[in-house]
């Protein structure tokens, strides 16, 4: 088991805390840390979940785990497309859906079989169907943050899908959200892509410490994916369900140039991944398989 310890506001009631995190203790998706149980004593919750024991995205990538090896293309890839599911399920797959709030690599937990798991629940927000939540206090970590949540407190799925794509460009290079030890025009990774991309330099993005590298249409698919997910204006995102299903598309990769690319139109797809509850949370009719 791994436990994860909360200081709440003061404002949440003890009873509002105990239905949310029996609610998150309803869901079940492979690719998500299962939610055990919960204590609680005055202010402080402590959150209890099964035990992951092969680090985190974030030590694969940056810290101690890299001295294991480094995490090939595929390894990449088939981390962030169930990490993509997971999201489409909370946003799409539940009722009410669940906005995470502070997706990050560290909060990708990986298993034995390099399976992604996302973690840390004790930000997230339950929202009803087309519903936003504007809130005075921001959550989630710098480099992650969705703009408009950033800037006005509006949060909705979109906030998570923003997070999604600065995850899947971290995945793709190998570089922090942001890194003030590097040259001023690289410090923030995304207005780094931009600046690639409109160079015309994509293929120098690539994680240097991967031996075999993608091919120049796997890149192009990673990167149009993650772009779109941070496009500036939240309802110009893909949602997850869309993000799924351009992962997961067997036609070329289109240009970064091509903002108007069918990829950008694909139907919402149908996650795969959810394991049966047993339990009295409501699904939509989405079909998950």
């Amino acid at each position: 088991m791994a436990a994860a310890t909360l200081t709440m506001a003061r404002g949440q009631a003890e009873k509002e805390f105990k239905v949310e995190v029996e609610s998150i203790g309803h869901v079940r998706h492979k690719n998500l840390v299962r939610l055990l149980g919960y204590c609680v004593d005055g202010s402080y919750r402590m959150l209890v979940y099964e035990y992951i024991n092969n680090g985190n995205l974030e030590q694969w990538l940056h810290g101690t785990m890299s001295q294991y090896g480094v995490l090939t293309w595929e390894a990449r890839i088939k981390i962030i497309l169930g990490i993509a599911k997971a999201l489409a399920y909370l946003h799409e797959g539940i009722e009410p859906k669940v906005i995470h709030r502070d997706i990050k690599s560290s909060n990708i937990l990986i298993d034995k079989d390099f399976t992604g798991k996302l973690s840390d629940f004790g930000l997230s927000k339950f929202l009803g169907a087309g519903k936003s939540h504007i809130t005075t206090r921001v959550m989630g970590t710098f480099g992650y943050v969705a703009p408009e949540y950033a800037n006005t407190g509006m949060l909705n799925e979109k906030s998570d899908v923003y997070s999604f794509g600065v995850l899947l460009l971290e995945a793709v290079t190998g570089r922090d959200p942001v890194n003030y030890g590097r040259p001023t025009n690289e410090v923030h990774l995304l207005e780094w892509i931009k600046l690639m991309a409109s160079s015309r330099r994509t293929e120098e993005v690539v994680d240097p410490a991967m031996e075999t590298k993608p091919t120049k249409r796997q890149l192009r698919r990673a990167l149009v994916v993650a772009l779109k997910c941070v496009d500036p204006k939240a309802d110009k995102r893909p949602t997850m369900g869309n993000v799924v299903r351009m992962l997961e598309a067997d036609d070329a990769a289109p240009s970064l140039e091509d903002r108007r690319s069918p990829m950008g139109h694909c139907g919402d797809g149908d996650p795969s991944g959810r394991e049966p509850s047993g339990t009295s949370a409501r699904y939509s009719n989405t079909a998950f398989v």
